[in-house]
């Protein structure tokens, strides 16, 4: 049961942010002529490389290669719905997707301005590319998706062309990170809709409440602000459960003295936040919240020097280095990263990365989620996280909530 004192707040927080809150509309649209400029960017890139043809997979989880370059997202659900483009130097792309979204794609996508070849993509796939094969022979190709190409579609490609070398690809992937002024301005839309379900977990954050009931509270506070779909699952954490880096939200009630943290997004137009804070409910032990300023000061150092015309490892670098002032040990979330992300239309994109191994020099107009997070076991676990625009004077925050929250 959520407490009463939450039910409340409820109506007169939804009304206010529903009616009254600054309502500033949906992301701006891309527009055709837009998407044969990255269709006619890519050819080239693509004769460049030597390629025969470029393969770009997606599916509706991991859509935002598709999404660049033709404007289409499968529906999701349980059983696979991949999407491939085939793309060439000099012919217009062909899209292959399961066959109960081909009317959809012809009626939504942007391959009406690019020849509108929609095909099945079980059906379709191997014998189009065995038939192109024996026409115009397949020496080189790159696969841009090669991460997460599911086994049943590289079998198709490969039995397709097996003769073919497939050489994984980031053609598409570096040109997405870099956005447009359009797209940041989408993000900004996204972000301060998570911004939004910031202010109201802090709103609901009361004795009593469980992780479960704040989750779907901001879920309808974003909702209700304008959001049109969840980036990801939201996580609401608090005590002992902060000792997981990332955990969903379970029916443990939040009690007076406890560390309070949450992970969330959502998308706007198909462009995604990502956003973390944490927050002291009442009188919590000095270690906790000097651990949450310690890591927010640490933040903040990274948004002032971190800039575009650095590499992935000098950037690393900015925040390993203020680590190791702090006395602090930072969280590693994978591949030896300290956490910041790639972030766009999906919550998680490849590039850029920034992490020791990385040569990737960032560039004016990359966005990342800047994520960090600290554990310290028996202490607590805080996150500090926002979806950032890489500038050449440092990074421009697209999330805005206050970083160290604190609630009696």
């Amino acid at each position: 049961m959520i407490p009463k004192v939450v039910l409340d707040k409820i109506s007169v927080q939804f009304d206010r942010f529903a009616r009254n809150g600054k309502w500033i509309g949906f992301g701006e649209a891309i527009t055709g002529d837009e998407y044969k400029e990255r269709i006619n960017r890519t050819q080239k890139k693509i004769a460049e490389k030597g390629y025969d043809a470029l393969l770009v997979f997606g599916d509706c989880y991991r859509m935002s290669n598709i999404r660049w370059l033709v404007d289409y997202r499968t529906i999701d659900g349980i059983y696979p719905q991949p999407e491939l483009i085939f793309l060439t130097p000099n012919e217009n792309p062909i899209l292959f997707l399961p066959s109960s979204e081909i009317r959809s794609a012809h009626e939504e996508s942007a391959m009406k301005y690019l020849g509108d070849d929609i095909r099945e993509i079980r059906r379709d796939l191997t014998s189009f590319l065995s038939d192109y094969n024996k026409k115009k022979k397949l020496k080189k190709v790159g696969l841009c998706g090669y991460t997460f190409c599911d086994l049943e579609i590289y079998n198709f490609i490969k039995e397709g062309i097996p003769e073919t070398d497939i050489e994984p690809s980031k053609i598409i992937e570096y040109f997405k990170s870099i956005k447009t002024e359009k797209e940041i301005r989408t993000m900004q839309r996204a972000g301060y809709v998570a911004d939004i379900g910031a202010e109201m977990l802090y709103e609901v954050i009361e004795e009593g409440i469980t992780e479960k009931e704040a989750q779907s509270l901001v879920y309808a506070a974003m909702f209700a602000s304008g959001a049109h779909g969840i980036a990801y699952d939201i996580m609401v954490q608090s005590g002992e459960n902060l000792f997981s880096l990332f955990k969903r939200p379970t029916d443990r009630r939040i009690t007076r003295g406890d560390m309070v943290m949450m992970d969330q997004g959502c998308r706007i137009d198909n462009y995604c936040s990502d956003a973390a804070r944490t927050y002291a409910f009442g009188n919590v032990p000095k270690e906790q919240s000097k651990l949450m300023e310690d890591l927010n000061e640490i933040y903040e150092h990274g948004l002032i020097n971190i800039k575009a015309g650095m590499t992935g490892r000098e950037a690393d670098a900015v925040l390993r280095e203020a680590f190791k002032k702090k006395g602090a040990i930072s969280v590693s979330p994978s591949k030896g990263r300290i956490g910041p992300h790639g972030t766009g239309m999906d919550p998680e994109e490849e590039l850029p990365i920034i992490g020791p191994d990385s040569d990737d020099v960032l560039v004016d107009g990359q966005t990342f989620a800047y994520e960090l997070s600290v554990i310290v076991e028996g202490v607590t676990g805080v996150r500090t996280e926002d979806p950032v625009v890489v500038r050449k004077d440092g990074l421009q925050a697209l999330t805005n909530y206050p970083r160290s929250n604190y609630k009696e």
